[in-house]
């Protein structure tokens, strides 16, 4: 017995001389991350910044437990684009990848804690029939969310309900032609896939699972599952150093960690909150052991502009902020149907025929209270007038444009101020100082590393007579 207990810890010794250290364990990270990239390059023709999100997600795979919260992935794309392809190709190398073309509740549930999903052809996922799936997939990218379930169990002496816990935290990624349901798009981070005519990749047959490239990320990556790097402390240096930075403005001393310091400042400085920080941030971690975070940043810094940009354009709530700033605050009532009709108008070029048909009076009138633009209303003649909360509005309109600017423009006889867009402020500036004169002062602001916000006092001094 002794002999066997010897052995035993010899044997453990042994296997515990073959783990990799933490610091073999980043290498391997470094390495894989170069690799995935390879390989997704060799199978699938995709934007040049795609295979740097799917190459740390897949590294994420492995390691999401240690992160509070983990981003799904959104595949979009029309027929014959190879999003199957690109799941199939990801399955292969993410830890336990499941590919599926339907996803039930219990599989998720149950099966959640030990496996990656990669679900096809998911489509009509904003169905009432697809409610309960979709409750469990919005909790399940955050750690600590759980479902429980009741089952029957034989005693000795008798039968008796015990509860099962089940955790829902787990990487997934989906693909579907019709686009995914707001709730759960604004946990994933979403790419749209174009056609190929790149004929020497999409003429590769999809043998995966004998590609020893992939067989040795695998490998990479196994080892990389277990060791026990810390990353979660990042999460807390990053609360601490912008906790500090927000209790330190009146003075001159400012919080700086010990540890971390180039990576939080990067991070600080990119135009990231909110979500899109939240889904992203885990990326930016593994990123940084890889030797990738400028450029990640750079990539999630565009991709969550671009959605803010289409936000904007199909968020109703957005649209009825922005067309209720148009009003002149004067505090006279209007009626409602007489604003249902302004805003189809508005509207017009921006919605179908179909989307401005659901609009009516009823609509308007409980979107109006919820985002509370009401000030007063009443009846007149069976007629529903109010007073519309202008300022609210605009308040509301200038957090979804953050750089919406105002500007004097000085002519001759009057000053006139006038609200617009930064497309539109830099068109108007064009217009009235010539092109060439404009980028000169970008150029001129861009090399003093000011913000672009900062060049209208120098722009608002040139006039239309000078331009003449």
């Amino acid at each position: 017995m002794e002999e066997e207990k010897q052995n035993y810890k010899e044997l453990l010794d042994d296997l515990k001389k073959k783990e990799p250290t933490e610091k073999e364990a980043k290498e391997n990270m470094k390495m894989a991350y170069i690799n995935i990239i390879c390989i997704l390059k060799k199978y699938c023709d995709l934007k040049e910044e795609y295979y740097h999100i799917i190459s740390l997600w897949i590294i994420g795979t492995y390691i999401h437990k240690k992160f509070p919260t983990f981003p799904h992935l959104f595949f979009n794309a029309m027929k014959g684009s190879g999003k199957t392809r690109l799941l199939k190709l990801c399955s292969s190398m993410a830890y336990n990848g499941k590919m599926l073309i339907d996803l039930k509740e219990s599989v998720l549930f149950r099966t959640a804690a030990i496996s990656t999903f990669f679900i096809d052809e998911f489509e009509h996922i904003a169905s009432d029939d697809k409610r309960n799936l979709r409750v469990l997939l919005n909790a399940s990218y955050k750690r600590g969310l759980s479902v429980e379930r009741s089952k029957k169990v034989k005693f000795c002496d008798g039968e008796d309900f015990i509860v099962d816990k089940f955790n829902l935290y787990c990487p997934i990624a989906m693909a579907n032609i019709w686009g995914m349901e707001d709730v759960l798009s604004d946990r994933c981070i979403s790419m749209t896939l174009e056609r190929s005519n790149d004929m020497k990749r999409v003429r590769l047959l999809e043998l995966f699972d004998e590609d020893d490239e992939i067989k040795a990320i695998k490998s990479q990556l196994g080892s990389v599952r277990e060791v026990d790097i810390p990353l979660q402390r990042t999460y807390k240096q990053w609360n601490d150093y912008i906790s500090n930075i927000s209790t330190n403005t009146t003075t001159t001393t400012t919080y700086i960690p010990s540890t971390n310091t180039t990576f939080l400042k990067r991070v600080e400085n990119s135009t990231l909150n909110s979500r899109d920080l939240e889904l992203f941030f885990p990326l930016f971690i593994i990123a940084d052991i890889c030797g990738g975070l400028d450029e990640i940043i750079n990539i999630a810094e565009g991709t969550s502009s671009a959605k803010k940009e289409e936000e904007l354009i199909e968020n109703e709530d957005i649209a009825l902020y922005e067309f209720i700033s148009q009003y002149e605050d004067d505090g006279n009532f209007v009626q409602l149907k007489q604003i249902m009709e302004r805003f189809k108008i508005f509207y017009s070029d921006e919605y179908e025929d179909s989307k401005l048909k659901w609009f009516n009076s009823k609509w308007m009138g409980r979107a109006l209270k919820r985002l509370n633009l009401i000030k007063n209303k009443r009846k007149v003649h069976g007629c529903r007038e109010i007073i519309l909360n202008v300022k609210k509005a605009k308040e509301k309109i200038n957090i979804f444009h953050p750089v919406i600017k105002q500007l004097q423009v000085e002519t001759k006889t009057e000053t006139k101020k006038i609200i617009y867009t930064e497309a539109d402020y830099y068109k108007e500036m064009g217009n009235i100082i010539g092109e060439d004169n404009l980028q000169r002062i970008l150029k001129e602001n861009m090399e003093k590393q000011c913000e672009s916000a900062e060049i209208i006092p120098e722009i608002i001094k040139v006039t239309k007579e000078e331009k003449a």
